[in-house]
């Protein structure tokens, strides 16, 4: 019970999925592909439940785009996902953004015909996948094939509780600190069935984003000059003031580590302490920070944070609550065993566009 591993998400290809090969798997999700259908719109919206999608173009009022322009800065455009979709009976989907987006403050939701909320496909469900799309610091370039966001499917949601924390810390480890020492399951912070992550202050601790009009392509990687879309950040007193509405890339102080039997997401953090987003995607692959045997001791986690109002931070503070699940099966291949961009991810790190 719990998010299904790589071998069973290729058991639904061809089956329930057609159209998406073997090239947008995942240990434990699936990359949806963008489609060329692609629309600018007046605002966001929520899908009515029981409507299809095109059956609320005129409501919402749409205008063809050509994906070979750039998409503008604070325009909603809703791009059609690729492929045909549908889950059986048993199995029941969330989307997150990739890790890419949410490093480039693009805002990704998913839209399913019939389903009024949006990430989410219910169990039995088939129809027309959506992505609505907004640039919110610069104009972004994207191109057909590409992915933004990736879909977990579920059969049964199995969260740890406290009790699997404590043998999981006993077993291999969550959270380590900076020395990587496994940090005990008496010093970790619980929240319910999640763990709070702290804020990592100091010299060099992030990047501010400059916002300025100079499109980005997503589909180049390693090309962009970071100079041109962000300016590295310091406080050397472990105390810094983050200006409200502004796009920041910061860290946890923790290294977070998710055994192949497990994976996690990112969680909204309590408004009490603070209002500010603390991430855009969230969701860490089973395998992550854990190399071959657990000998990695874990990997910070990037954080992509917008402040609603002017808030001074320090170092050590709570900033997100994290959240593991567990697998129904061990994932035939894991985070570190495959090839990523994020792999020597020490403290903040920008994506995978940019040059390093």
């Amino acid at each position: 019970m719990g998010v299904l591993p790589i071998q069973l998400l290729r058991n639904l290809q061809g089956e329930y999925i057609t159209g998406v090969g073997d090239k947008f798997l995942n240990p434990a999700s699936i990359d949806m592909p963008l489609s060329f259908e692609a629309f600018r719109l007046e605002s966001v919206f929520l899908p009515e439940k029981n409507l299809k999608i095109r059956d609320m173009f005129d409501v919402v009022g749409v205008r063809a785009h050509d994906l070979a322009n750039p998409l503008e800065v604070g325009v909603v455009y809703l791009i059609r996902v690729d492929g045909t979709w549908s889950l059986p009976k048993s199995a029941y989907g969330y989307a997150n953004p990739k890790s890419s987006s949410g490093r480039v403050n693009l805002f990704c939701r998913l839209l399913a015909d019939g389903v009024d909320m949006y990430d989410f496909i219910p169990k039995g469900w088939s129809g027309e996948c959506w992505m609505l799309v907004r640039p919110d610091s610069f104009p972004i370039i994207l191109h057909e094939g590409l992915s933004v966001a990736q879909l977990r499917v579920f059969d049964e949601k199995a969260f740890l509780s406290e009790m699997d924390m404590e043998v999981a810390v006993r077993r291999h480890g969550l959270l380590f600190d900076a020395v990587r020492r496994k940090i005990p399951f008496d010093e970790l912070h619980l929240h319910g069935d999640s763990l709070y992550l702290t804020l990592a202050v100091g010299k060099n601790f992030g990047y501010e984003c400059r916002g300025l009009h100079k499109p980005l392509d997503f589909g180049a990687i390693g090309t962009h000059n970071p100079a041109d879309y962000f300016v590295p950040i310091e406080a050397p007193d472990g105390c810094y003031t983050l200006r409200k509405g502004n796009f920041y890339i910061l860290s946890t102080s923790e290294r977070v580590m998710v055994a192949p039997g497990h994976s996690a997401e990112l969680r909204p953090i309590d408004p009490r302490l603070g209002e500010f987003r603390s991430h855009a995607a969230g969701y860490i692959d089973p395998g992550w920070g854990f190399g071959q045997n657990g000998e990695v001791c874990g990997r910070p986690i990037t954080l992509e944070v917008i402040p609603h109002e002017d808030f001074t931070v320090r170092n050590g503070q709570r900033i997100a609550r994290l959240r593991y699940e567990r697998m129904s099966a061990e994932p035939d291949t894991n985070y570190d065993a495959a090839p990523s961009n994020y792999l020597v991810q020490e403290g903040p790190r920008l994506s995978k566009h940019f040059r390093t």
